[in-house]
């Protein structure tokens, strides 16, 4: 890790302008509106069109109401969720955001806070306002091309073009993506955009000595944080750890909107166990069962579904030479079967997911035929 890095934040000291030592992260996750989510812009002009007014400058003050720090961010949906880096709002009595419309929202709080990675999810008021969408961090490549805005020195809505110049993993085992992008302070917070209008990372630093040498952290870390939704206020030294989302880590049931079954779901720390429990009425009182137990891998949790149930078959031609059972009667045979199992998306509103699934089975064998990945979406009891 280089000796001198520079968080692009602004900091205020008796009304003059200093650059904030720190060693922070630089934002570099930018996108596109969902509108836009899927076009490709040849034009940087078309992009910046569609994306700027989902950035935004954000004004920290302390418990006196003095500005002392600015920083940038952007919002990742219309009820007012915003993306910034987490030295940017660390330690805030107050904060107001300000839209490239010239509309000013308040900070209700924050909802997710992530020091490790340098990226924080606060909460203004509004409807309907502009967003990104973020991207995959992880299908970027060295020599893409990307788009940084945000509020350098407190020019608003500034906009540099790049590439992506490297990917760095420091001692402290965290990652990082190196761009060209000029960033200067007050750029913290900003977002990274692609040229499909993604967010592919956070801008947070960037090394003193050399010339564009600038960091963000991936999209995907930001992916955790949107599981939450209780909004704190400023201020508290209390953090959501990133994979354990506050309305999830006890016990909730959830309901499949595909198949009209209730799960029992619960995070602990990277793990997430689910059962299957409104079983029909035939098999409460026997070993049937349906259990999952997954870890966090990267930006999804992955592993495996495990059941024991009943399956019904009828007795063939064969059975009837080999045991003298009527052709055609009703049987019943236990199968205990292992599957792949994935959740990508974990809210308090919403679970999405998926899982494999067959399209035959044989009972009599126990053993599926055609496999294939079936999409899920649960939502509270």
């Amino acid at each position: 890790m280089p000796n001198r890095v520079f968080p692009f934040v602004v900091c205020f000291v008796r009304n003059s302008i200093l650059p904030m030592l720190l060693s922070v992260s630089l934002l570099m996750a930018f996108s596109a509106r969902t509108a836009l989510a899927q076009q490709t812009f040849g034009d940087l002009s078309q992009l910046v069109k569609s994306s700027i007014d989902a950035v935004v400058l954000i004004v920290v003050n302390d418990a006196a109401g003095k500005q002392v720090l600015e920083g940038s961010g952007f919002l990742v949906s219309p009820d007012g969720r915003i993306v910034t880096n987490h030295h940017v709002i660390a330690g805030a009595s107050s904060a107001t955001v300000k839209l490239n419309n010239g509309a000013f929202f308040p900070v209700e709080g924050i909802i997710a806070d992530d020091p490790e990675h340098d990226l924080a999810l606060i909460k203004v008021p509004g409807k309907n306002l502009p967003y990104l969408g973020l991207g995959d961090s992880d299908s970027l490549t060295v020599g893409q091309r990307v788009l940084a805005i945000g509020s350098p020195l407190g020019l608003e809505n500034s906009v540099s073009d790049g590439i992506v110049s490297g990917f760095r993993k420091f001692d402290d085992g965290k990652n990082w993506i190196q761009t060209t992008a000029p960033a200067s302070h007050g750029n913290s917070g900003g977002p990274l955009l692609v040229m499909d209008g993604k967010v592919a990372g956070v801008l947070t630093w960037k090394v003193g000595e050399g010339e564009n040498l600038n960091f963000a952290a991936p999209s995907k870390m930001i992916v955790p944080l949107m599981a939450n939704s209780a909004v704190q206020p400023l201020g508290t030294s209390s953090k959501t750890v990133a994979n354990s989302p506050a309305g999830l880590s006890k016990e909730r049931v959830w309901t499949s909107v595909t198949t009209g079954r209730d799960f029992k779901l619960r995070v602990d720390g990277d793990y997430i166990y689910t059962e299957w429990i409104n079983l029909p009425p035939q098999l409460q009182t026997t070993t049937a069962f349906m259990r999952s137990e997954l870890k966090k891998d990267g930006d999804k949790w992955v592993g495996k579904v495990r059941s024991l149930l009943p399956y019904a078959f009828k007795s063939s031609y064969m059975d009837f030479w080999k045991t003298g059972q009527q052709m055609g009667t009703e049987n019943v045979n236990w199968c205990k079967l292992e599957f792949d199992f994935e959740i990508v998306t974990l809210r308090d509103s919403r679970i999405e997911g998926r899982g494999m699934g067959f399209t035959s089975f044989d009972a009599k064998k126990c053993k599926p035929g055609k496999m294939e990945w079936k999409t899920f979406t649960w939502i509270p009891k």
